[in-house]
């Protein structure tokens, strides 16, 4: 297999994991009108049948999809450049590759121990670690910062589009619907983070903090809890797009890497 041909096969591999994940959280959050999250869902995953296999599955996707992350960041596979909004966009793709090592750990976890990281403790330890250390706080709201900032950049794409220059020509016309609503629902997810980080940081408290906590914030609030888990799961749907027509190889930057 050619360097390229490795490189897409990881990037659509965890795009259908990345689907899986969306589409299921979502799915529950509406049926259930209890909110889902990227970890959360995933021992409801568990439970169905064939779901110990599709552990496995899913930390092998997800891993693919963590490294293909990192490599794209390093490389600058999206081409963003080397000034400082490049530079920003490149962190946030690294710490979306980390955040997905992390979420295929508690697949694994699942499969082979039957307990999994519960993301809102995870966040409770860490603002509570982090307010130990010399102006901890200050640390809180820098990482709420940059959380208020991905929110922005998702939204960003959602008014824009942009996504639709990674996908190949024949893309279905639909894709940029289903994108558009994709990336505004996890704006509001990371809008929601944000603010519950610098508040955290504010006060000086730990508490508990995630992707599920943040779409539970937007429960009895009419409307907006519907919306944003269907706007969450079209995100799979569009993960689905990205698996299947995602431009990975065909790209001036891997022609030159690759040659």
């Amino acid at each position: 297999m050619k360097p390229d041909e490795r490189i897409a096969m990881l990037a659509r591999v965890g795009y259908v994991a990345r689907a899986i994940i969306y589409f299921a959280l979502g799915y529950l959050s509406l049926a259930t009108g209890q909110a889902e999250g990227t970890t959360s869902v995933l021992a409801p995953l568990s439970e169905v049948p064939g779901g110990k296999p599709l552990m496995v599955v899913l930390a092998l996707g997800l891993a693919a999809y963590g490294l293909f992350r990192l490599y794209g960041a390093w490389v600058d596979l999206e081409v963003d450049g080397d000034e400082a909004e490049g530079f920003a966009k490149r962190g946030g793709h690294m710490l979306s590759g980390l955040a997905h090592f992390g979420l295929a750990y508690g697949a694994l976890s699942l499969f082979a121990w039957g307990t999994q990281p519960d993301d809102g403790a995870v966040g409770r330890d860490a603002t509570a670690m982090a307010l130990d250390l010399p102006l901890g706080w200050v640390l809180i709201l820098l990482v709420g910062m940059g959380f208020a900032a991905a929110a922005v950049a998702q939204a960003k794409k959602a008014w824009t589009a942009d996504f639709m220059r990674l996908l190949t020509a024949n893309a279905p016309h639909w894709s940029k619907t289903v994108g558009r609503i994709g990336h505004a629902a996890r704006a509001a997810v990371f809008a929601a983070i944000a603010w519950t980080l610098v508040d955290l940081g504010r006060s000086g408290s730990a508490g508990e903090v995630g992707f599920q906590d943040a779409v539970a914030s937007y429960a009895g609030r009419g409307w907006l809890f519907d919306a944003v888990a269907g706007g969450l799961l079209m995100f799979g749907v569009f993960s689905l797009v990205m698996a299947r027509y995602r431009d990975v190889c065909d790209t001036p930057l891997v022609r030159r890497l690759t040659a």
